[in-house]
């Protein structure tokens, strides 16, 4: 086990994987539309901004909900996903109202080290699949009354790494534009969406529809949101912290630190789902750390001062 650890920790990237998901957001039943007095909610270490106007009881943005209504159509529905939960079964999940478009970004405020986004997965809201899919006072019935006509409702979905564009990918919600018309489709499930790129700190998403009028789309400018994969990169060949070793990379009740630093640092312990399970500060000398809370498994440790890192991976049996 050792040397598989040292095998692991000669990768120039760790990647420690998980999923963002919103059941601690919202309770089964609700939705959140309102940030206030916060710009957005942080859920994780991804920012989803939100704008709310009292007055009016409007918003753009994200909204968070666990509503499961996959019958009602009009605007009054317009926090549920037609697949009546979120992905893979979870009870909650993001709306976002886009208009024109809507973003996540990454706070790494929340997170150290090199996050990504490498993954979401999407559906459309029950608003807009019951409005494409029968039509409605504002918007057309998608296909028309013959079913030939060629509608669509697209996500363009945009990756950036420090601002620079690192991706566009079409993903279309509807989609009407076979010449076979028992190949048209509204989306009713979840599907993921994987990027290739290797960094990428923050996403937007824009609609557009082939029913349009004067004021702009008909389609309502909807979509939900699941799931964003969530990868915190460990560099290991960033700048490194000496000073810091691991006693016993074996644990049972307690993991035995020392450090030679001339104050105190910060440490944290992962899973390897990426999940930080615990953190803290260490001082200098011998550091003893209760670990006896942890399932027996492998975890990683990783102290920082300074912008400097070190990480280390151990076992708890």
């Amino acid at each position: 086990m050792k040397k598989l650890f040292t095998l692991l920790l000669l990768i120039s990237y760790l990647g420690l994987s998980a999923q963002t998901y919103f059941e601690d957001v919202v309770s089964e039943g609700e939705f959140i539309n309102d940030s206030s007095p916060e710009a957005g909610f942080t859920i994780d270490n991804l920012f989803f901004p939100n704008t709310y106007d009292a007055g009016f009881d409007f918003w753009t943005g994200w909204a968070i909900s666990a509503t499961t209504d996959v019958t009602t159509p009009g605007f009054m529905n317009q926090y549920s996903s037609i697949v009546g939960e979120g992905a893979d079964g979870s009870p909650a999940y993001a709306v976002s109202f886009a208009s024109p478009e809507s973003y996540v970004t990454l706070d790494t405020e929340q997170t150290s080290g090199m996050p990504t986004i490498p993954s979401v997965h999407i559906t459309n809201s029950t608003y807009a699949y019951l409005s494409m899919r029968d039509g409605d006072s504002f918007a057309k019935k998608f296909g028309g009354e013959t079913g030939n006509d060629p509608d669509f409702f697209l996500l363009t979905i945009k990756t950036y790494a420090e601002n620079e564009l690192q991706d566009s990918i079409p993903f279309y919600l509807a989609d009407f534009r076979f010449e076979d018309n028992s190949q048209d489709y509204i989306l009713d499930e979840w599907v993921e969406i994987t990027f290739s790129n290797a960094d990428v700190d923050s996403i937007t998403f824009g609609l557009s529809s082939s029913d349009n009028g004067m004021f702009g789309m008909n389609t309502p400018a909807y979509f939900c949101a699941d799931a964003f994969g969530n990868i915190l990169i460990l560099d290991v060949n960033a700048p490194q912290l000496s000073g810091i070793s691991l006693i016993n990379t074996l644990a049972s009740s307690e993991l035995i630190l020392h450090s030679d630093l001339d104050k105190k640092a910060d440490y944290q312990i992962f899973n390897l789902n990426g999940q930080m399970l615990q953190n803290g500060k260490i001082n200098q000398g011998e550091q003893y750390l209760s670990v006896e809370n942890l399932p027996v498994g492998k975890y990683w440790i990783r102290v920082e001062q300074d912008g400097l890192q070190w990480v280390k991976g151990f076992l708890v049996n």
